[in-house]
């Protein structure tokens, strides 16, 4: 496989703006909710809330404008490339004038006639509202230009690109604690679109003098955009799924259990997304790499990515995550005042939820690049509904909250195998190849991680200094048994080089 090396580095980038970012937005939000206090921030992100939930393909849009920029790029034809850009940037555009016309409209009724808004403070909501709309439309143009430096693998430019945005945001917190004598609610929204548009002014430019393909073309394909409305109708179909079992759990638990375990749940999500950010910074920088490999037809190169990808994601996770699951209550402890019930076996639950997850990525980022995507999405989308049901029959025979989260697990192992029987017939691969190459490997190394992990959990965890212990032999026990078991010999081999070229340097 070419150019391992790259997909490491740019990983690496990834890393590093996600940390900071991380650290920038943690002490950004104190400062912020300091300065507004606790009504002007909620108000904010309510009334921001209003304008996203609007705007909800945006996400679609983000997918969709990756895969077809990336793949024109793969195939390498110049003309091709431009039209593509030029026709993904005109949808774009238009999607962002049907989310403002609906904006002011449905969405201003809504705002006027339903949100709980002080009278006081109305004025302020609108201007902020309107504010809001400028910053979605504006970030839902900016997609193309966004999608063509991950396609570009210019993760270094994204990276800085992504840190000023938040040290600009960093620098409109610490401007509202000085501001006096003016309204700080409009004042933060509206210096929080100056940096989306220096956002996408920067990212205009710069794609200008790097990517010749940007150079805006305004001649419309209707293939081209009726390809791009085929797969957006889909994925949009796979957005609204993942949006309603997970709503549809939260009311389920608030159904049966009430809004205090709704309150363990919300804590249980949080920390998962936060967790998946350690595996999403990997993904972003292999997808450019594996769309392009199936663009130029070139399968080998195609399933060695699926394989890197796959149990690199799984690790990646479980590195992560298999720490947790034994210092929950310790952390949940110090960062909480009160801790509500059954947020521990939540957080558990979901984070082995999101390692075996992890390895559905590959598979959708393969399916998209070949395009047809009405299979995939009608099976696994099928299949992944089922989870709100059988949760509701579940909890109305045993009433075990924790039990949502057991039918969320085995329902998500029933859709990946969904997704293999969909996607290796593409690639020409046998499941049997990747159910004994690709997923079994980590599996294994992960329970056996896990027993030996409970052995010194039992034996050592009873002090601070165990504790510390466990943490550290977590991890050692869980990259010893990734390369003995997870990884293969040309695997092992492969890492082990790469790790010595960066010792020599």
């Amino acid at each position: 496989m070419r150019n391992v090396g790259g997909i490491f580095k740019n990983t690496a980038i990834l890393y590093g703006r996600m940390l900071l970012l991380l650290v920038i937005s943690l002490y950004t939000t104190r400062v912020v909710l300091s300065a507004l206090g606790v009504v002007d921030y909620g108000l904010y992100n309510v009334i921001g809330g209003v304008v996203v939930a609007i705007g909800f393909l945006t996400g679609t849009m983000n997918t969709a404008s990756a895969r077809f920029i990336t793949v024109a790029l793969g195939k390498g034809e110049k003309e091709d490339m431009r039209l593509t850009f030029g026709n993904v940037f005109i949808a774009n555009v238009l999607l962002a004038l049907l989310v403002v016309i609906v904006c002011e409209t449905l969405g201003l009724w809504f705002l006027y006639e339903k949100m709980v808004i002080p009278e006081e403070r109305m004025n302020s909501a609108f201007w902020v509202y309107q504010i809001s709309i400028l910053s979605v439309a504006l970030n839902i143009v900016a997609i193309p230009y966004n999608a063509c430096i991950i396609a570009h693998e210019r993760m270094k430019a994204f990276a800085y690109i992504t840190l000023i945005d938040g040290v600009g945001k960093l620098v409109v917190a610490f401007a509202l604690i000085k501001a006096e004598n003016i309204d700080k609610l409009i004042l933060y929204a509206a210096l929080l679109a100056l940096i989306h548009i220096l956002d996408q002014v920067i990212y205009v430019v710069y794609c200008g003098r790097n990517f010749f393909e940007t150079h805006l073309r305004w001649k419309t394909d209707t293939k081209i955009l009726t390809r791009m409305a085929k797969f957006i109708s889909w994925a949009a179909y796979g957005s609204l799924v993942s949006i309603g079992f997970t709503q549809g759990l939260n009311i389920l638990i608030n159904l049966f259990f009430g809004p205090a375990v709704n309150a363990a749940r919300g804590i249980s999500v949080q920390i998962q997304t936060y967790v998946a950010m350690f595996t999403n910074n990997f993904q972003m920088a292999v997808n450019p790499r594996i769309m392009k490999s199936v663009a130029k037809d070139e399968l080998e190169e195609t399933r060695q990515l699926l394989k890197l990808s796959s149990k690199l994601s799984f690790f990646l996770l479980s590195i992560v995550g298999v720490p947790l699951l034994f210092v929950v209550p310790r952390l949940l402890g110090l960062w909480l005042k009160e801790v509500p019930l059954h947020t521990v076996a939540f957080v558990r639950l979901m984070i082995i939820i999101s390692i075996f997850s992890s390895v559905a990525n590959p598979l959708r980022i393969i399916n998209q690049a070949e395009g047809n995507i009405r299979k995939f999405q009608l099976c696994e989308c099928t299949v992944l509904l089922m989870i709100v049901p059988v949760s509701y029959f579940v909890l109305k025979i045993y009433y075990i909250p924790e039990l949502v989260y057991v039918v969320h697990l085995t329902i998500e192992l029933i859709a990946h195998w969904v997704r293999v029987w969909v996607v290796m017939p593409k690639i020409k691969m046998r499941w049997t190849y990747y159910l004994s190459k690709i997923y079994l490997p980590p599996v294994v190394a992960l329970f056996v991680t896990l027993a030996l992990c409970l052995l010194v959990n039992n034996l050592f965890m009873q002090s601070i200094a165990g504790r510390a212990g466990m943490l550290l032999a977590s991890e050692v026990i869980l990259i010893v048994f990734a390369c003995l078991i997870g990884m293969d010999k040309g695997e092992r081999a492969a890492a082990w080089a790469f790790v010595r070229s960066k010792i020599k340097r």
